[in-house]
This record gives structure tokens, C-alpha cells and sequence, in this order.
């Protein structure tokens, strides 16, 4: 790495983590609507500081704006960095140890919601570009940002945005999101995410709640709901959707060795859950599979009749019930849909109507990838070691529009570390780790300027 940016991006981290805590103060809560436009106009401006040319643009919804910038480069590879500026909700705001959107320091941490997801590495990359156009006055490469400000509800109109704009976003690879460290503090570089399917069971069985002295005769929709959905699982995890499975794509032999390389962190992730076991006592080998590679049905919420304290004697008219399936290559989130809408028909729920609330495709890059490969070898540079290689993350991003649109292959590289608690009260990430995954970026983008033009 240039040692002329690696000491400017030291020199400028306490200035570089003030920026981050100015962006974090922004609510920027999609679910909510409060703050998109704001906090895509704070980074436009940012993006337009590091020598960008930076523009708000719509994804077909203007409720959820979008930033798109680019710079020329010294050579004509093209990198693209995905970002998203949106963050989860704070709730339940008793839980958390300072306010989440006013985020401060404690020690090697910073705290504040959308702190490590996604504003940390979005800070982390902008702060990496002004440290190489300080000292070298040019980027290695050409660089895209897209940072979408809708990404924690779905990315609605991603799809669509990417592909009316495919000349727009050309690239020959990509950054995705998020990366970082393990437990051990090993980089981890993930190569895919899991598709999703999110809807919202419904069953309305009456025209107004009742007392519950009518159970006999009245019907109740809460219970079908349970009737319904004691169908869609057998007591060993199965999903019993007609077809399920029949897509879904087995590890390649590249990929069996790539999870056999993985740490054994049950331990830790029991600790960090607070569990005593993992269902069916997975662990080792079985655990990580099990966790990146199944594709699952998982009950998300559930709304029916009296919550509160105390106790309420109603029969329920109305209950509603939050399912999301995790979906893995090459399974498809239209054809699960209709897989369950056929099954609760053929199982005497055609009462139950269903609601799809988000979805989204499976996507991965080959770890046998020149990218793969360039990208671990920057990490292997700067952290002094090979990195691990996950085939995917757990979770779910728009990342199929990219890498089936664009035709870009994706890779990691971050700010992460396992107890950033995203998505929960005292969101965190910790100085060492956001020098790591700034220095790792540099590293990137000057190898990959270096490179014969892909």
C-alpha cells in the first residue's frame, strides 16, 4: 500500500470517525420514512467532497431516494461500491445504553443506530477515497457508488432502478455492503447472499372482536393461523411446501472445502445469543452449513386479539401473522409464493389470504473468481493473513440485480466485527476494526488499478 495514504488516513481517523457520527446522527429510518431525503443530500455532499460527481436520483419511488456518484481514474477498470444510507429502526428504545441517534465514543467504540449497517463502511470508503485523492492526487481505477435508501425494507424498485440504468452503473466488479473480521479477527470475505420471501398471512374470520364466551361457535382466526402453519413445518425443520427443495443448488466442492475452513465459533455464538444448544445440537461443520447454506421458514411475528397487561377475555375477529423464507441458489421467491398459496389451499386454508411484503433473488459469486482472488490477496496484505471465504452471509441484500444485470462479480471487505450488534439496541463498531477496513479498501483499489483491464 502507498505509505503516503495509509499515514494520511491515520492522521485524519479522528476527523474521519466525527464524520461517521455526524452521518449517524441522521435518522434515516426507511420503515419509518423519516429522514431519506436529508440524509441522501449529507451524502451526495460527502461523495462530492471526495472528488465524486454525485447525483439523488429515484428508484421509481419517491418516498426512497437513492445516491449514485462516479469518478474517472488512472486506469479504466471500473469499481462499483454498494452502500445503503437507510437503517433499521431504533425500537425498543429502553434497551438501548445512549440514545441511538446520538451517537458518541466510549473507549475503542462507537455507538449509534446504522453506525456498522451501513453508515460505517459508506463513511469508512468515502474517508479511504479523499486519503488517496490527498496523497496521489488520482484513484488507482474508475469508482460507482450506488447507496440506496431503501435497503432495510427490501429494496423495493432495486431491481427495476438497476435495470433502467445498466449503462449508468457498467462496472467490472463490485463491493458489497458490508465485510470485516471473524471472532478471531481473521478477514472474512463473503462472496453471496440469501434470497427472500416476506409476507403477511391474514385471516378474518368475524366483523368485529367478541367475547370470548362465543369460542363455541364463533371462529377463531388466530387458530387457524396455528392450524395453517403446523402444516408448513415438521417437527425436524422441514419445510413441507411442495417443491422446496427441488431448486436449491448442493455446495460445490469449492465451497464444502470454503465452510471446512470457516473457525468453530459455536461456543461464541451461543454467548452472543444466549443459548444452550443450536437446533438439532448442530455444531461444528453441520453448524456453519446449516447457517449459510439452508434455505429456512422462519415465523417473524404474530398479531391477534389482547397483548397488553393484564388479562382480556376476547375472541379475536382478525389475526395476522409475519412469515420470511431465506432462499438459496437457485431457489426462486415467485415460485415459493405460489408453492404456498397452492399448499394452503390444498390444506383447507383458502380463507387465509397472503400478502407479499418484500422479495428478493439468491445470488453468488464463484470463489474461484480473478476478484475473489484479488480481493483476498489486498486482505491478506493488510491484515497479515489469508482471509477466511464464506460462499454467502446469512442474510439478504439486492444483490442478484447487480451480478445478474451488470454481470459483476461481488466481494467483501469492511469495518465488521461479530458484536457490532446491528439491527439491536447498541449498534457498535470499534476503531481498530474501521482503520482495518479502510486500510483494506485502499489496498484494494490500488491492486485492482494495477490490474490488466478485466
Amino acid at each position: 500500500m502507498d505509505r503516503a495514504t495509509q499515514e494520511h488516513i491515520d492522521s485524519r481517523l479522528d476527523d474521519t470517525l466525527k464524520d461517521l457520527l455526524t452521518l449517524t446522527a441522521q435518522p434515516s429510518v426507511s420503515a419509518q420514512e423519516w429522514g431519506l431525503y436529508e440524509c441522501a443530500a449529507m451524502v451526495a455532499d460527502e461523495l462530492t467532497k471526495a472528488g465524486l460527481k454525485a447525483e439523488i436520483m429515484s428508484t421509481g419511488d419517491s418516498r426512497y431516494p437513492s445516491v449514485y456518484a462516479e469518478a474517472k481514474g488512472a486506469s479504466n477498470n471500473t469499481l462499483l461500491f454498494y452502500n445503503h444510507f437507510d437503517v433499521q429502526p431504533a425500537e425498543p428504545l429502553d434497551l438501548w445504553d445512549s440514545p441511538p441517534f446520538e451517537p458518541g465514543q466510549r473507549g475503542e467504540y462507537l455507538f449509534g443506530r446504522g453506525i456498522a449497517d451501513d453508515k460505517g463502511h459508506l463513511t469508512a470508503r468515502i474517508a479511504t477515497i479523499k486519503s488517496i485523492m490527498a496523497t496521489q492526487g488520482e484513484l488507482p481505477c474508475n469508482v460507482k457508488f450506488i447507496v440506496e435508501g431503501a435497503e432495510e425494507i427490501g429494496s423495493p424498485g432495486f431491481h427495476d432502478f438497476v435495470a433502467q440504468n445498466t449503462d449508468k452503473f457498467k462496472a467490472d466488479v463490485c463491493i458489497w455492503e458490508g465485510g470485516g473480521v471473524s471472532w478471531d479477527g481473521r478477514p472474512m470475505l463473503t462472496l453471496g447472499v440469501k434470497g427472500l420471501l416476506y409476507v403477511e398471512l391474514e385471516c378474518v374470520a368475524a366483523g368485529s372482536d367478541s367475547h370470548s364466551s362465543y369460542a363455541p361457535v364463533v371462529p377463531n382466526p388466530a387458530w387457524r393461523l396455528v392450524w395453517a402453519l403446523n402444516t408448513l413445518k415438521d417437527a425436524s425443520e422441514n419445510v413441507m411446501l411442495r417443491g422446496f427443495y427441488d431448486r436449491v443448488r448442493p455446495a460445490l466442492e469449492n465451497e464444502v472445502e470454503a465452510l471446512k475452513g470457516l473457525p468453530d465459533e459455536v461456543d461464541r455464538f451461543k454467548e452472543y445469543f444466549g443459548v444452550e444448544m443450536f437446533l438439532g445440537e448442530a455444531s461444528g461443520y453441520e453448524f456453519r452449513r446449516k447457517l449459510l447454506m439452508d434455505p429456512t421458514c422462519n415465523i417473524a411475528g404474530i398479531d391477534s386479539g389482547y397483548t397488553g397487561e393484564g388479562s382480556k377475555t376476547v375472541l379475536p375477529a382478525v389475526a395476522k401473522m409475519k412469515i420470511d423464507f431465506r432462499l438459496v441458489p437457485n431457489q426462486s421467491p415467485d415460485e415459493v409464493a405460489a408453492s404456498l398459496r397452492a399448499h394452503l389451499d390444498e390444506h383447507g386454508f383458502s380463507d387465509i389470504s397472503i400478502k407479499i411484503m418484500g422479495s428478493e433473488h439468491p445470488a453468488r459469486t464463484s470463489i474461484d473468481h480473478s476478484w475473489v482472488k484479488l480481493v483476498g490477496n489486498a486482505a491478506q496484505s493488510v491484515y497479515g493473513v489469508a482471509p477466511y471465504l464464506q460462499p454467502n452471509m446469512t442474510g439478504t441484500g439486492p444483490q442478484y440485480p447487480i451480478q445478474e444485470l451488470l454481470s459483476v462479480p461481488v466481494a467483501s471487505c469492511g469495518i465488521d466485527y461479530p458484536g457490532n450488534r446491528m439491527h439491536a439496541p447498541n449498534e457498535n463498531i470499534r476503531r481498530d476494526y474501521f482503520r482495518m477496513g479502510m486500510l483494506h479498501t485502499a489496498e484494494v483499489l490500488e491492486q485492482f488499478g494495477k490490474q490488466a483491464h478485466v
